[in-house]
């Protein structure tokens, strides 16, 4: 089992069982107790979980995700500074990254005036409006989250193995001066993985982001390149 299934499993035992002692997760999992070590302390470093002794314990979701078709109408007019913002970055020839979310789909409408682009993303609702521009477009694999209209979890990561990124333009819930994140964990490994596999990537947020309740780190500022309305001032 790859670190990032193990991981996922041990999230998912969390989720029904709510704390778990390290001896369970080595029998269960079949992997020695220095393994589960660290996979226990890369899961509490990203917010998901919390050590305690001899084992550990779920920490609960702190932000209420709103979903897609909710999201779509908020700040519509900061979305569209940030798209025009972001577009900048864009160039001929380029295999582009595209998260789900509302915020990055304002970006689609300016793909259509560049050349032999080749767009992966795990926002199915970007579908319609990619193929209709007769951009060249693979879906990731994954498990289907229709709050969001997008894919996620361990499978999305594997399949995302296949691919390199030029640009990434990803969204977050929430932000501060260090780190980006978003509620759901297997949100989160996606983001993570598209960052370590694009040469730059982008956070197209706008300010209401700012100083929302913690959720799960998935990139630091070392790791992105933040895009707000803020910018157009």
């Amino acid at each position: 089992m790859l670190g990032i299934e193990r991981q996922n499993y041990i999230i998912r035992l969390l989720e029904e069982k709510k704390f778990l002692r390290l001896s369970e997760l080595v029998e269960q999992l079949h992997a020695s107790e220095a393994t589960i070590r660290r996979d226990l302390n890369t899961l509490e470093r990203k917010g998901r979980l919390l050590r305690v002794h001899g084992g550990a314990k779920l920490l609960s979701k702190l932000i209420h995700e709103k979903g897609m078709s909710e999201k779509k109408n908020l700040h519509l007019q900061e979305k569209q500074k940030i798209a025009k913002l972001a577009s900048k970055y864009l160039e001929d020839g380029q295999k582009i990254y595209l998260d789900a979310g509302s915020t990055v789909e304002a970006l689609i409408p300016y793909l259509e005036e560049k050349k032999n682009i080749e767009i992966v993303t795990n926002g199915y609702s970007h579908l319609s409006h990619l193929l209709g521009k007769g951009i060249p477009t693979y879906l990731i694999a994954g498990r289907v989250k229709e709050k969001t209209q997008s894919l996620v979890g361990a499978r999305a990561v594997l399949s995302l193995r296949d691919f390199y990124f030029d640009i990434a333009f990803l969204g977050a819930n929430s932000m501060n001066e260090e780190t980006f994140m978003t509620p759901d964990p297997e949100e989160a490994i996606v983001k993570e993985a598209v960052v370590r596999r694009a040469n730059k990537s982008y956070i197209l947020a706008d300010s209401s982001k700012w100083g929302q309740e913690p959720g799960i780190v998935f990139a630091g500022k070392e790791d992105v390149i933040l895009i707000t309305e803020e910018e157009g001032k």
